[in-house]
């Protein structure tokens, strides 16, 4: 029951930090619905096996098996991860679509979240913007959804988290101008 618990624990409070960071954001049902899929069979179980407090379980079970079950459901019914609006096209090319302004707010407020949990008092305003360049190589992001986050990240950096949760309460962007700025 141990690891179960812990890893119980562990994503309860990511979660709570999460709906927080939603919240401020203005986005309440997504603050509630963040990540429910972690309490399924499917992922609970095999996360909670490869539990190990320090980092996602998702990483020790890719190393054990090559791949992770858990992931694969997640991504597949989480919106707010990029993997979820990755296509392909008629020759095999990675198509990165371009993400809704309410699942960018969700992602970022997930690697706040994240940061926070794993990270604890280590973590700071410049945290989402560091992880974000340390884990971008192998991300595919659209072209526009690609400057929304750093935009956004580097508001958190520069301004706090407030003046992020002020943007996001703004009403989104709603589309990338002729300069590459998103726009309301």
């Amino acid at each position: 029951m141990g690891k179960k618990w812990e890893h119980f624990k562990t994503i309860t409070r990511h979660k709570a930090v999460v709906f927080h960071e939603c919240k401020a954001c203005g986005l309440i049902w997504q603050g509630i619905t963040h990540d429910l899929s972690k309490y399924s069979p499917t992922e609970f179980r095999l996360s909670a096996e490869y539990f190990q407090g320090d980092r996602s379980p998702i990483e020790a079970e890719k190393e054990c098996c090559g791949y992770s079950l858990a992931w694969q459901h997640h991504m597949g019914h989480n919106p707010h991860h990029w993997e979820y609006w990755i296509d392909y096209g008629e020759n095999g090319e990675i198509l990165a679509r371009k993400m809704p302004w309410k699942y960018v707010i969700e992602m970022i407020c997930d690697w706040i979240g994240a940061g926070k949990v794993y990270g604890g008092e280590k973590w700071t305003q410049a945290e989402p913007l560091n992880y974000y360049y340390k884990v971008r190589k192998g991300r595919h992001f659209h072209p526009d959804t690609e400057r929304l986050i750093v935009t956004l990240l580097e508001v958190i950096r520069d301004e706090g988290l407030e003046a992020f949760h002020e943007k996001a309460k703004s009403g989104g962007y709603l589309y990338i101008d002729y300069a590459g700025m998103y726009v309301p």
